[in-house]
């Protein structure tokens, strides 16, 4: 009896592992919210989604730094 693997090799047909995912397909994944310990919500995107909501956080971090560039910090201003 042929295994499965060697019955795929056989007929050249891929294993649905090797099958490409589709754009469309939404990943979920859990979040905890800034300063709490327990409470979490579940997030469901599409990869694209997912990699734009990534681009935007770092752009947003990345200009929040280069904003307060040149400010002086509090320990070396007296009237913080």
């Amino acid at each position: 009896m042929l295994s499965l693997a060697a019955l795929l090799l056989l007929t050249g047909q891929t294993p649905a592992a090797d099958a490409p995912e589709p754009k469309d397909k939404l990943i979920c994944r859990r979040e905890v919210p800034i300063g709490s310990l327990i409470a979490s919500r579940k997030v469901c995107l599409t990869k694209a989604q997912w990699v734009q909501r990534e681009k935007d956080g770092n752009d947003a971090a990345r200009k929040m730094a280069d904003d307060n560039m040149g400010r002086p910090s509090c320990s070396s201003a007296a009237s913080c």
